[in-house]
């Protein structure tokens, strides 16, 4: 039955994936991970909210995020500051949702399942780490600088930096999208990008100042920005681009990124010069800004596919509004191999060195997903409480 024309259609509720997001509930329940950094997050927490001995877990100063998971620990351990990357999760989840309405995806259902299932996504939701925290605040605030709303867009993309300092370059590329969308449809610097630029400014100055703790800590110097991770024996020419490509394809799994491939291929030969699928072009510049600013800084640090989560929402958001746009079946060939990634995974190289590799071997196995085997692990360091607790019990576990 129609809705009369002044009705507004019932809205469907999104099962598929509320189903999957309350599947992932009972890893809460793990511990806070198998991260060091979790563990290094809270003794920093605690050793300066509580000690009163400033200290952050790595550089470039988590200390935001750090205050947060001490409160959050102290009142319910572990498991609550899980939830609170749950809660994370499900608003990242549902601010998708709303994106993909505003570009016109039609399978939004499966687009935001495929998100919620890939497994970055479904670890860092059950464990104690930042990576959603910081998403779901560069996410409002591009989302604010699409509504013009720019002392918004500036204070909440502020807001993401001091959760992850490193959230700077995707923000800036972001504006940068913004700013060359208005010049490309305007043919000159209007109002609007005057206030983009400013906004830009203001999301910098006023990001900076949560490491202010992080540069006193430093003696008074800038030497809190040199990446804790960046060893250049690990990330230096061929081997810099081949860790880049590996643990990319790892984020969905290489039968996912085949279907991406095959999709793409469809679409270029199908598509009208005259087509237009998307709807909202102007958030779709934003997109394709945060998304190339995210996949370059992750070229220059290709250390965990934890880091390509923002690359990921936005990619599935413009994939969505074109590549998988006309075919059902498509978009549901590539939530199932993402899916079963989290159980299963096909590999065809190993690293040499798992965590600190300097070359790989040719390597074909079908072994656990991402999923299974991060949650095997962190049963391990279940009772761990700190980071010395689970260097210990790693050492145990690898025999190093």
């Amino acid at each position: 039955m129609r809705a009369a024309p002044n009705e507004r259609p019932a809205t469907r509720i999104p099962w598929l994936p509320i189903a999957l997001v309350l599947a992932m509930l009972p890893l809460c329940f793990l511990g806070f991970g198998t991260d060091n950094d979790s563990y290094s997050v809270v003794d920093c927490g605690y050793g300066t909210w509580h000690l009163h001995l400033p200290c952050t877990s790595r550089n470039p100063g988590y200390w935001t995020y750090e205050a947060i998971i001490y409160v959050l620990v102290r009142l319910g351990g572990a498991t609550l500051s899980n939830l609170g990357s749950f809660a994370m999760a499900a608003l990242v989840a549902w601010r998708f949702w709303r994106w993909s309405e505003r570009l016109g995806i039609r399978h939004r259902a499966l687009l935001t399942t495929t998100l919620i299932a890939a497994p970055p996504f479904v670890i860092a939701a059950t464990s104690t780490d930042d990576y959603l925290w910081s998403l779901l605040f560069l996410v409002l605030g591009a989302e604010a600088v699409v509504a013009d709303r720019y002392i918004a867009a500036a204070l909440l993309s502020a807001v993401a930096i001091a959760f992850r300092g490193t959230n700077a370059a995707v923000i800036a590329g972001g504006f940068a999208a913004a700013i060359a969308y208005e010049l490309w449809t305007n043919r000159r610097f209007t109002a609007r990008s005057a206030k983009l630029a400013g906004s830009a400014l203001s999301t910098a100055i006023v990001g900076a100042a949560a490491f202010y703790p992080s540069y006193r800590l430093a003696g008074n110097s800038l030497g809190f920005l040199h990446a804790s991770g960046d060893v250049p024996e690990m990330y230096s020419g061929w081997l810099r681009v081949a860790k880049f490509l590996y643990k990319a394809h790892q984020t969905i799994g290489p039968a996912a990124v085949l279907v991406v491939l095959i999709a793409a291929v469809l679409y270029a030969r199908k598509r009208r010069p005259d087509q237009t699928e998307i709807a909202d072009k102007r958030r779709a510049a934003l997109c394709l800004g945060y998304l190339l600013a995210n996949l370059l800084l992750f070229l220059r640090y290709p250390i965990e596919y934890f880091y390509l989560l923002p690359a990921l929402f936005f990619f599935l958001l413009l994939a969505g509004a074109t590549l998988f746009a006309q075919s059902r079946p498509l978009a549901l060939a590539l939530l199932i191999p993402v899916l079963s990634a989290d159980f299963v995974l096909p590999t065809f190289v190993a690293p040499n060195a798992p965590g600190r590799s300097t070359g790989a071997h040719i390597h074909f196995a079908i072994e656990p997903g991402l999923v299974v085997a991060d949650s095997a692990e962190r049963i391990r360091y279940k009772d761990c409480k700190d980071w010395k607790c689970f260097d210990r019990r790693w050492h145990q576990i690898h025999g190093k």
